[in-house]
């Protein structure tokens, strides 16, 4: 496949299409970069990519940089700091923007490193955009997660432990020139301490603009063998959001916002639904609530029949196709053919009666 092509197939992939049913799953290293803003992750992912080159090891990056909420476009710097990999054939850069999503990943970001992998590289590198201690979707897709620190972070860490802390499978202390290393390090440990001793991950110190400790890291990154793949994980169903019906955006959304004190994150209406929408972020999830734009809607008929109150759970998965074809083989109802929802997603849902009186609604993860 020449990078032409490969590009060619990541923007189909980035637009909700599905990856190519003849892909094949690789061998690849799927690395998680993750960690606080301004910590080197991407000085950290070029350094990487340089010592794995000199190993002669192909080298796929996603990097994943913000969308602004104010004009919608997103800077994609991690473009221009790892500029110098450009040039070389192997290594292909993709740069993505969050588009609204949540966890530190675009919507499509997992989807474009499993594609990546299926094209034959031996190490995909995800730079999430690390900003805060729940941006750790990566955690549940790569087969290693690099939670990067820096020294003099002081109480940062604490208050990140509770989320990325927790999922790391290494630990890199970057910018380890600098004053309060042993700190950093002594931190991490202490809370490395309240765990079995044969499940505490290991911490490098590295200087990523110099190249100091990536040698051994990447010694060690070299021998992980991917985790066992088993259908579960390719699967990987992950709670999308909550649908909730309700008679009024207008009237419902305060209580949400204001006294749950839930984000807003995106309003929209689909037409073919004959519904507006309004998400709010729930952790790593999300609640979407659904208004009626017209009488002889779904969630219309829903609302006079039941009222307001939960109407479905979506779960999204990695291969919707395949999950569909085990649902139908299974005898599990279906209602209709897979359609794009609210945010472009392609989704299918299955019938209450075949799942215990709950509706569910099937998503292709484009960052699934």
């Amino acid at each position: 496949m020449t990078a032409r092509e490969l590009a060619q197939l990541a923007t189909a992939v980035e637009n909700g299409e599905s990856l190519p049913a003849d892909l094949p799953k690789g061998d690849g290293l799927i690395v998680g970069i993750t960690g606080p803003p301004g910590v080197g992750k991407s000085s950290l992912a070029g350094a990487l990519t340089s010592e794995l080159r000199r190993r002669s090891k192909t080298v796929a990056i996603v990097a994943v940089d913000p969308t602004s909420k104010a004009t919608g476009g997103a800077i994609l710097g991690d473009r221009i700091r790892m500029q110098s990999h450009y040039a070389d054939p192997g290594v292909f850069i993709r740069s993505v923007a969050t588009r609204g999503a949540h966890g530190g990943l675009g919507r499509t970001s997992i989807a474009l490193a499993r594609l990546f992998r299926g094209a034959g590289f031996d190490f995909v590198l995800v730079e999430t955009v690390g900003a805060g201690q729940d941006e750790i979707d990566i955690a549940a897709s790569a087969d290693a997660t690099l939670v990067v620190l820096a020294p003099g972070m002081g109480d940062d860490v604490q208050a990140i432990k509770a989320g990325m802390m927790e999922v790391a499978d290494i630990f890199i202390v970057n910018k380890a020139d600098r004053l309060g290393l042993e700190q950093t390090v002594g931190e991490i440990e202490a809370m490395l301490s309240l765990s079995p001793a044969n499940e505490r991950a290991p911490i490098f110190p590295t200087v990523a603009i110099n190249g100091t400790g990536v040698p051994e890291l990447v010694n060690v990154l070299v021998h992980l063998a991917p985790k066992v793949r088993d259908p579960s994980r390719d699967t990987q169903w992950l709670i999308d959001h909550v649908g909730i019906a309700v008679r009024s955006l207008a009237e419902s959304l305060p209580f949400y916002t204001e006294q749950m004190g839930m984000k807003l994150t995106g309003r929209e209406t689909v037409e073919h639904e004959r519904v507006h929408v309004a998400m709010l972020a729930a952790g790593p999830s999300r609640i979407e609530l659904l208004e009626p734009t017209s009488p002889d809607s779904t969630i219309s008929r829903f609302l006079d029949k039941k009222g307001p109150g939960l109407h479905h759970v979506a779960m999204s998965v990695n291969d919707l196709q395949a999950v569909l074809k085990r649902l139908e083989s299974g005898g599990a109802k279906l209602l209709g053919l897979p359609q794009r929802g609210a945010g472009g997603h392609l989704y299918v849902f299955v019938h209450p009666i075949s799942s215990g009186g709950v509706l569910w609604e099937i998503i292709q993860n484009q960052g699934v």
